[in-house]
């Protein structure tokens, strides 16, 4: 296989300070805010020296709230801190869990720091190749109908270099996008998929944090429909004629479209517990020049999988049955997850969510059980109750 002369990361969704307070008491809450920093600092290492990556996207939702603590932006740059001191550049975008001006701290002194504070693009130049960057932040009202001229905006906004690749950031929702078993197809905030540019060749997005790639997809009946899978995590990109390949696990060919692919990545870790039964990870794109070295002949994206944390959420019904039906088939649950938990390094095992509902006379040594046996184990335990 080739080596690529150009790659980069694609990540989103990272909400640094999730689950994270200065006096949070639970040993386990702690540790669960901690894995959004581990799992950043961890992808970009990998990235950095397994992928050896020339420049990173970051598609939105950077921090959890708009303004966090000093104590989580200084966690949460060094690892950027560390990519750009490696002439890496880094290209954020600002989401709707923030605003236009994030607060990075010393970050914004690196010269390889980008922010798209308004509609603006980039160019990064790298072995003679122009790839132009373009985006804005997350457009908060009526994004169906502000698009096509923000998009315009922020592409008028160009070096005079001519780009050989275009790459398009955003954090909104696509038609198509899923989450769970809901598809989005329309409503205020709903991009529709004609009016993604196609003049772009890779569509860079963040807000839902599902892995996906989205696609157009033409039927037998000459009908066409938007497609969301997370089941072909490689795509093959012909440069010279447009071409787009997706392909399963093995490496076979399985769709091929004519328009750009747009890319969801997902959050690096479980953020709801919406969330609970999705792969997680980040995306690294490879760029391959011609034999000339003047032109990009193709590209190959791939979704690289990370260890995500095990999510266990349960409704009891204590109209029906005892407590103890509930609390001791769970215990085994979680006894069984701690002995085949693949990170052994990990200072929490699962986050548990229980919702109890209906039952008159709740026993409290049943609970008392479970919250202690859950300590021990290493999971966040949380309640829930419904009369």
């Amino acid at each position: 296989m080739n080596t690529p002369e150009i790659s980069f990361l694609h990540i989103a969704d990272t909400h640094y300070g999730s689950n994270w307070s200065k006096r949070v008491r639970n040993r386990q809450r702690k540790a669960y805010g901690e894995l959004f920093f581990e799992k950043s600092e961890r992808a970009i290492n990998n990235a950095l020296i397994k992928h050896n990556i020339d420049f990173i996207i970051h598609s939105g939702d950077f921090f959890n709230r708009s303004k966090p603590p000093p104590e989580v932006v200084d966690r949460a740059v060094n690892p950027y801190i560390q990519a750009a001191k490696n002439n890496v550049p880094i290209y954020i975008l600002p989401g709707n869990h923030e605003r236009s001006k994030l607060p990075f701290g010393l970050l914004h002194y690196q010269n390889n720091f980008h922010v798209f504070k308004k509609p603006s693009s980039f160019v990064f130049i790298k072995n003679g190749v122009n790839i132009q960057l373009t985006g804005f932040p997350y457009i908060r009202h009526n994004a169906r109908a502000k698009f096509n001229s923000i998009v315009k905006l922020a592409s008028n906004i160009t070096p005079l270099t001519q780009p050989q690749y275009k790459i398009l950031v955003l954090h909104q929702l696509i038609e198509g996008s899923r989450v769970q078993h809901y598809v989005f197809r329309k409503g205020h905030n709903v991009i529709p998929y004609r009016k993604i540019p196609r003049n772009f060749d890779y569509i860079a997005c963040g807000h839902v944090h599902r892995f996906q790639f989205i696609y157009q997809n033409n039927n037998s009946n000459n009908l066409s429909r938007i497609v969301s899978s997370n089941k072909y995590p490689f795509v093959k990109q012909n440069h010279v004629n447009r071409c787009y390949q997706l392909l399963n696990k093995s490496g076979t060919p399985l769709v091929q479209v004519n328009e750009p692919i747009i890319a969801y990545p997902g959050s690096l870790e479980r953020v709801s517990f919406m969330e609970r039964e999705e792969p997680k990870g980040y995306i690294i794109g490879n760029l391959f020049l011609s034999d000339k070295k003047d032109s990009i002949i193709k590209a190959e994206y791939q979704f690289h999988q990370l260890n995500a944390i095990p999510m266990i959420y349960e409704d009891w019904n204590l109209s029906d049955n005892p407590i103890k039906d509930f609390v001791y088939p769970l215990l085994k649950k979680l006894r069984d997850i701690s002995l085949n938990t693949i990170s052994k390094t990990s200072t929490i095992k699962g986050v548990v969510r229980v919702r109890i509902k209906g039952g008159t006379n709740i026993s409290s040594s049943e609970l008392d059980v479970l919250k202690h046996e859950a300590e021990k184990l290493s999971f966040y335990l949380t309640f829930s109750y419904t009369p």
